[in-house]
């Protein structure tokens, strides 16, 4: 009786564990939190030097279930004499015995925990949301047209046919320049080559696109060029994210640094606080020091920003005005809001600065146009001559990704906007009505009780089915708070408020179930 109440116990404890605190970690891992986020982290990870993931929470995890399996084989031979004294028997009790007991007591315990490992992180059980095994099957199992299906011989070949001003940098920019979020392998660094052979002449990287392997990529791609060719910019963040205002000086620092080391360059020529939401951030004391120490160490030339939030015109404005910022990266596109131009406008009339246009691709659907074959042979080409028929404008910034890229994206250089172009992009405007959120617009914050950063998580959405950026979605939408989980039995008063007709909370709802994996 002992015997089999220990053998029960070790499973059950193992099967507990895996439904919660291993579960959790396993699932921590998937998501990629930073080593420290787990037990005895960062001394795990110096186990593994090359490892390009924390391997802390997979160690926590499965080696907790490990130990617990170990302990229930000493468990299960005490029950085995325990029972033994019980019976009268005189001795050990036999070996074989002992050996199959204590075998299939840790065999299942492990298949006890592991199975509780599966049930938390792949399924969420336990969580009140979701787990990974959905969106794993998303990520890996869903196949998806993700470039042009024809791959024009009218386009190989194509070069950069213009170039332009970037501001008071006075760098000649070319006016199609390389975005590099969505690069791997050596394919990416291929890429890169291939573009600047075709006269790309600004090279735009962070920390956090693909965990620093954007720019070690880049770093591969750039080791042939002479350094003067090309503009380089990363951004002040590390892999894992922004940093918030505040941060010490010499972690500004230290994160250029890191980025040097992984660009194989002494400097970079523009460095922006990247994706910002908030004056505060954008002003912070500490990362104008440090960028000016930064600039007097031959390691920076330039400060810029990057913003596609509702609160861009707050933030803009303030860049503008205090006179520190050399360059701008704002989501413009056909159709966006119209007081954009007027932003653009002042800040290359008032101070000077250098606009550089990004997500011109309104949604990127150029890399899933299910229903929207008829314009898959012109839309991004006719996107980037709209875009460059704003004057204001320096250049425009776009993921390159495949090959084909470089051909088909330069094949639009130089080339004026037609009415035929004009006509693709509004055909594709009437097809997405209802499902594409305008950055900067942010018409339905006030509108919701709960707070909940609407635009914020349709952006997230629109980065896992669009862009096909799945695990970027699903962290972002994950440090949201409070979520589209507060759609849930709401009255809905947003509905209406949205001056595009977006199905707010129908949108909102569809967008929690397919990236809530929040614990």
């Amino acid at each position: 009786m002992k015997t089999r109440i220990a053998v029960l116990a070790t499973i059950l404890v193992a099967l507990l564990a895996g439904l919660t605190f291993a579960g959790e970690w396993i699932y921590l891992s998937v998501l990629g939190l930073d080593p420290s986020a787990f037990p005895l982290g960062e001394w795990t990870q110096k186990l593994a030097p090359g490892a390009s993931k924390a391997i802390g929470g997979v160690v926590a995890g499965f080696g907790t279930i490990l130990l617990i399996a170990v302990a229930g084989f000493f468990v299960a031979r005490g029950g085995l004499r325990a029972d033994a004294r019980d019976r009268g028997e005189v001795g050990n009790v036999p070996g074989r015995r002992v050996f199959l007991v204590g075998a299939g007591t840790v065999l299942g315990s492990i298949a006890a925990g592991v199975g509780g490992i599966w049930a938390r992180a792949g399924r969420g059980v336990g969580t009140g949301a979701g787990g990974w095994q959905e969106p794993v099957g998303e990520i890996f199992v869903k196949k998806v047209p993700e470039t042009h299906d024809r791959w024009e011989e009218i386009w190989k070949g194509s070069r950069v046919e213009r170039y332009g001003r970037l501001g008071r940098t006075e760098w000649p920019v070319s006016d199609i320049v390389v975005g590099t979020g969505p690069l791997r392998g050596e394919k990416g660094a291929d890429i890169v080559k291939l573009a600047l052979e075709r006269g790309v002449n600004y090279i735009d990287t962070s920390p956090d696109y693909s965990e620093a392997g954007s720019e070690q990529l880049v770093g591969q791609a750039i080791r042939d060029f002479p350094r003067d060719q090309f503009f380089l910019a990363t951004k002040f963040c590390t892999p894992l994210g922004h940093l918030p205002p505040g941060t010490p000086v010499s972690k500004y620092k230290q994160v250029i640094d890191e980025s040097l080391q992984r660009l194989g360059t002494d400097y970079v020529d523009l460095i922006h606080v990247h994706a910002c939401d908030e004056v505060e951030r954008l002003l912070d004391p500490n990362v104008h020091t440090a960028f000016d120490e930064l600039k007097a160490e031959g390691k920076a030339r330039f400060l810029g920003f990057s913003s596609h939030t509702p609160r861009l015109e707050a933030v803009a404005n303030a860049a503008i005005d205090s006179g520190r910022f050399d360059v701008m990266m704002l989501a413009y596109h056909h159709g966006i809001w119209s007081h954009l131009d007027d932003i653009i406008a002042r800040a290359r009339k008032e101070q000077d600065m250098g606009v550089v246009a990004m997500k011109t691709l309104k949604g990127a659907r150029h890399r899933d146009l299910v229903g929207f074959e008829e314009d898959r042979g012109s839309y991004a080409q006719a996107a980037l001559k709209w875009v460059a028929s704003n004057p204001d404008v320096s250049a425009s910034i776009i993921s390159f990704y495949e090959m084909q890229h470089v051909d088909e994206y330069l094949y639009a250089s130089g080339k004026g906007l037609t009415a035929a172009d004009v006509a693709v992009l509004e055909r594709y405007d009437r097809k997405i009505v209802g499902t594409y959120c305008a950055p900067h617009c942010g018409a339905c914050l006030d509108a919701c009780p709960e707070g909940v950063p609407i635009p914020d998580v349709l952006r997230h959405r629109m980065y896992f089915e669009d862009y096909r950026s799945e695990r970027q979605a699903i962290e972002g939408y994950a440090k949201l708070e409070p979520n589209a989980s507060a759609c849930a039995g709401c009255d809905a008063p947003c509905m209406g408020s949205c001056p595009v007709g977006i199905p707010i909370q129908e949108r909102l709802e569809g967008a929690h179930d397919l990236l809530r994996i929040t614990a």
